[in-house]
C-alpha cells in the first residue's frame, strides 16, 4: 500500500506487458505534483541482452524506483461488470464474500486458481455498480518471474484498459504532489460530464480494448481483435450501435484513440464518418507530457496509467497482486487528517509570510534613512566627481608636457645631423618621468651618411642623448653607409626639476580644494543631524 508520505515524495517506474515489447515509463512524484522523466521500449524476451539493457536504462536515471506498476494486455483477463445488492450495513468483509460468490459464477476456473480484486464503480440505493478483474495465476507468475530477473518487485498489477483511462481522466491537468494529500480531486474534460458518453479505444497492434465512459465512469468493456481495417471499422460501428441501444443512447460524442494508433488515421476517418462524433487522440499524459521531446504520448497511456493506480491518484485502482481492500472509486483522507495537513500549510504559509514582512520593514527602513542623508550623500558625490574632474586635468597636462618634450629632442636631432647624412626609419619609446628618473625614452635611427661613425659623438654631444650605439651591422652603398643606432634619450635636469615643481604645485592644488570640499560637507552633515 502507498502511504501518503509514499505519494508526496518518490520516483516510480511504471511498466507495461505488451503482446512483444516492455514499455517502460519513469516518473517522479513531489510537492508540486507527478513529473515524467524519461521513457522507452525493450523487445519482450527472455535474453540476457534485454535485461542488461533494461537495467541500465534503469541505473542511468541516478536513483533506485521507490515503487514499480505494472499493466497487463486485457486479453490476459476476465473483465465484467455486474449489478450487487447494497452490503452497506454489513461490513466490508461481507462484501468481499458476497464479490467471491459472485466472481466465480463468471469465471471458468476455480477462484483459488485466479488473481482478483473488484471496484465499486457507484452505489445508488439498495444497489452496487461493481467491476472485478480476474487473472490467470500463471500469468501473474509469468509477470513476477521476468521482474525478479531484473532485480524487480511489482507493487501493484492492473490491466492495460484501467490503466489507460488512469491516464485519460487525469489528461491535461497536474496529478499527485500537495494536492493529493489534502484531497483536491480534478480530472479532465475529454472523460466527460454527467449526461455525456463517450468511448475509448485503446490498440495494441491487432487487439483494441474498447470501454464506454458514462457520466465519467466507465460502464462496459470489450476486447476486439482484427485482421483488416475495413472488417474492424464495420464490426465497432455495429457494436456501438448496439451499445446505444442497450444503454438507452442517443449517440456518443466522443472517440478517444490512443496506443499504438500509428495505423489508425483511416479508422478515426471512417469512424467518424459513420458514427457522426468528434475522434480525438490523447495528446497529452497529465500536465506534464509537454517536457518530453520526441515522445509520442499514445503509446505511454498504459504504463503512466499503471503508475496513477498504485499511487491512488487515479478511480481506476484494481491491483491484482494481494493488498488490503480499498473498494471505493475514490477514497479521500479522513476529514481530521485533512484539516491537520491545511493547519501545518498555513503555518508553513505564516512563517514564510511574517519573515517577508521583516524584511519589508527593514528595507522600508533603509529606504528612509537614504532619504534623510540624500543631501549629504550627493555633496559626497559632488566632490567625488570634482577630485575626479581634476585628475582627468592633470593627466592630460601630462599627456601635453610629454608632447612637448617629443617636439624638443626631435628639434634637437634635426639640428645635429650633417646635411649629407639623411634617416630613413625612426622609431621612438617614451616612459614616465617619475619610473625612469631622469631618461623619458629610446630612440632607434636608420639611415645613411657618409661617415656613421662620426654620428656618435654628434649625438652623445647633445644633452638629450646618452649611450649611443650601433644597433646592427654598417653596410656600405655606393658613396654612403647605410647605419642603425639605439641611444637613450634624457632631459636635461633644469626641465627634470620644472616638471618635477608643477606636479608638486599641482598635487597641493588638489589637496587643497578636496580639504574645503570635505570641511563643507561635515558641516552640512553636523546641521543635518541637528535638524
Amino acid at each position: 500500500m502507498t502511504t501518503s508520505l509514499g505519494k508526496l515524495f518518490g520516483t516510480f517506474i511504471g511498466i507495461e506487458f505488451k503482446e512483444d515489447t516492455l514499455v517502460i515509463s519513469y516518473l517522479r512524484n513531489n510537492m508540486s505534483g507527478i513529473s515524467l522523466l524519461s521513457s522507452s521500449t525493450f523487445p519482450l524476451r527472455n535474453d540476457d541482452s534485454v535485461f542488461a539493457e533494461i537495467r541500465e536504462y534503469i541505473s542511468r536515471k541516478g536513483t533506485a524506483p521507490d515503487k514499480i506498476f505494472v499493466s497487463i494486455p486485457d486479453k490476459w483477463a476476465i473483465t465484467k461488470f455486474i449489478e450487487i445488492p447494497s452490503v452497506k450495513s454489513k461490513g466490508k468483509e461481507a462484501l468481499s464474500n458476497l464479490m467471491r460468490f459472485e466472481i466465480e459464477r463468471h469465471i471458468p476456473f476455480n477462484i483459488e486458481e485466479v488473481s482478483v480484486d473488484f471496484l465499486v464503480l457507484d452505489a445508488k440505493g439498495a444497489t452496487y455498480s461493481v467491476v472485478f478483474v480476474a487473472v490467470y495465476k500463471g500469468k501473474m507468475d509469468y509477470v513476477k518471474e521476468y521482474l525478479e530477473k531484473l532485480s524487480l518487485r511489482p507493487d501493484a498489477v492492473i490491466t492495460s484498459s484501467f490503466a489507460v483511462l488512469n491516464t485519460i481522466e487525469l489528461s491535461g491537468v497536474s496529478a499527485g504532489g500537495l494536492q493529493e494529500i489534502v484531497g483536491i480531486v480534478r480530472r479532465s474534460k475529454i472523460i466527460g460530464k454527467k449526461g455525456i458518453t463517450n468511448v475509448c479505444l485503446y490498440f495494441d497492434k491487432l487487439h483494441a480494448s474498447l470501454s464506454v465512459i458514462k457520466d465519467g465512469i466507465c460502464i462496459h468493456q470489450r476486447l476486439f481483435s482484427f485482421q483488416t481495417m475495413q472488417a474492424f471499422v464495420n464490426e465497432i460501428f455495429e457494436y456501438l450501435t448496439e451499445l446505444c441501444s442497450r444503454f438507452s443512447l442517443d449517440r456518443f460524442n466522443t472517440l478517444i484513440l490512443t496506443g499504438d494508433i500509428s495505423s489508425a488515421d483511416d479508422i478515426a476517418k471512417d469512424l467518424k464518418d459513420k458514427l457522426g462524433i468528434n475522434v480525438i487522440s490523447l495528446d497529452k499524459v497529465s500536465d506534464f507530457s509537454s517536457k518530453i521531446n520526441k515522445t509520442d504520448i499514445n503509446m505511454l497511456s498504459s504504463s503512466v496509467g499503471a503508475c496513477f493506480a498504485g499511487l491512488g491518484v487515479a478511480t481506476y485502482t484494481v491491483n491484482l497482486l494481494p493488498h488490503r481492500m480499498d473498494y471505493e472509486t475514490r477514497k479521500l483522507l479522513p476529514l481530521s487528517t485533512r484539516i491537520f495537513l491545511v493547519l501545518i500549510l498555513v503555518f508553513i504559509v505564516g512563517i514564510f509570510t511574517t519573515e517577508a514582512l521583516k524584511k519589508k520593514k527593514y528595507l522600508a527602513n533603509i529606504e528612509m534613512e537614504l532619504k534623510n542623508n540624500m543631501p549629504m550623500i550627493a555633496a559626497v558625490e559632488k566632490l567625488s566627481s570634482d577630485i575626479n574632474g581634476l585628475k582627468n586635468q592633470i593627466d592630460l597636462l601630462h599627456k601635453l608636457k610629454s608632447n612637448e618634450t617629443t617636439l624638443e629632442i626631435l628639434a634637437e636631432l634635426a639640428g645635429l645631423l650633417p646635411k649629407e647624412a639623411w634617416i630613413t626609419n625612426l622609431e621612438y619609446k617614451t616612459f614616465d618621468i617619475k619610473d625612469k628618473k631622469a631618461g623619458v625614452g629610446e630612440l632607434a635611427l636608420s639611415g645613411y651618411a657618409s661617415s656613421s661613425s662620426a654620428l656618435i659623438p654628434i649625438l652623445e654631444a647633445s644633452p638629450y642623448f646618452e649611450k649611443v650605439t650601433f644597433a646592427g651591422p654598417v653596410k656600405k652603398t655606393g658613396d654612403k653607409e647605410q647605419f642603425k643606432l639605439r641611444a637613450e634619450v634624457v632631459v636635461p635636469a633644469e626641465k627634470v626639476d620644472e616638471v618635477k615643481a608643477e606636479d608638486i604645485g599641482q598635487e597641493d592644488e588638489v589637496k587643497a580644494e578636496d580639504k574645503v570640499q570635505k570641511d563643507e560637507v561635515r558641516v552640512k552633515g553636523k546641521s543635518l543631524r541637528k535638524k
